[in-house]
């Protein structure tokens, strides 16, 4: 299955929505002069052989914020699932997009690209779960391609579909949560910060931090999350 879902936001008006099952995107309530969408899974996916990719474009001074009605579940074969943002000057999204948990057998294949003007501002977190409670592993690769203006900020792959490569201690430490969040904006202090053997917040730049937890439960991971943004906002 090919599916496209878009959306394109202006200041306070969701100008256009576009959706095809499984992904289904929408409004719902959010902050004064914020147009919020939820991302629904309307059937199951991905599956074998699906592309799926969800494409947001918030104009110059809109504000956005995108959830997520539950984690997604990837199941049997090869898949692929993709995000390309854009976000104005001036505009902002926070988005969550919802776990997604890589069942045995299933392998797929994540890619994001997020395009920011200098004066934009974006989190974005992501949270990968290799295999469900009590089953092996499923395999997946990240690849994140993220530009500031003209200037690449983020170019990042990371391969978990190599058993081998993802049981290495240096890749996973034994972990199946990866929680990845990047926070852009004029606003963002940022800092270098270790918070435990798992878990680091890196400066990629001037605004611009890169936050990797890995921990044994999507609670655990979010936990160590909001310690992390405690210590940043001190």
């Amino acid at each position: 299955m090919i599916a496209h879902a878009r959306a394109v936001v202006r200041p306070g008006v969701l100008a256009e929505v576009v959706s095809r099952p499984p992904l289904t995107l929408r409004q719902v309530r959010a902050g004064a002069a914020t147009v919020g969408l939820c991302l629904v899974g309307t059937a199951a996916g991905p599956l074998a052989g699906d592309d799926l990719r969800l494409s947001m474009d918030i104009a110059a001074g809109a504000c956005a914020q995108l959830v997520a009605a539950g984690a997604s579940i990837a199941q049997g074969g090869s898949s692929r699932m993709a995000a390309d943002v854009h976000i104005g000057a001036g505009g902002r999204l926070d988005a969550d997009p919802g776990a997604l948990i890589v069942s045995a057998g299933a392998c797929v294949g994540l890619e994001l690209s997020l395009a920011l003007e200098p004066a934009a501002a974006l989190t974005w977190r992501e949270v990968v779960v290799l295999g469900r409670t009590g089953e092996s592993a499923g395999r997946a690769t990240l690849r994140w391609n993220v530009t500031r203006g003209d200037t690449p900020l983020l170019r990042q792959r990371v391969d978990l579909a190599d058993p081998a490569l993802a049981d290495w201690p240096g890749m996973t430490a034994g972990c199946r949560v990866l929680l990845s969040e990047l926070r852009i904006g004029p606003h963002v202090d940022a800092r270098t910060v270790v918070h435990n053997e798992t878990a680091v917040t890196q400066r990629l730049a001037d605004g611009a931090t890169l936050t990797t937890v890995l921990a044994p439960s999507a609670a655990a991971a979010h936990h160590v999350l909001q310690r992390a943004e405690q210590v940043s906002a001190r």
